[in-house]
C-alpha cells in the first residue's frame, strides 16, 4: 500500500479557514480567466464539496 497522499486525503485535512482560502483562491482565479459569461465557483466549490466528507 502506497504512503503517498492524495487529493482527497489533503482536502480533508483541511480546516475551517484553510477550506475558505481554498474557496478566495478559486475565486481570484476564475476572475483571472475573465469569464464574464459563466460564473465557475460555484462548480467549483462543488467539485471540491463532493470530495469532502
Amino acid at each position: 500500500m502506497s504512503n503517498e497522499r492524495t487529493e482527497r486525503d489533503v482536502l480533508s485535512e483541511l480546516s475551517d479557514e484553510e477550506r475558505m482560502l481554498l474557496k478566495r483562491v478559486l475565486e481570484v482565479e476564475r476572475a483571472k480567466l475573465h469569464l464574464t459569461a459563466y460564473d465557475a465557483t460555484d462548480d467549483l466549490l462543488a467539485a471540491v464539496k463532493e470530495i469532502l466528507p
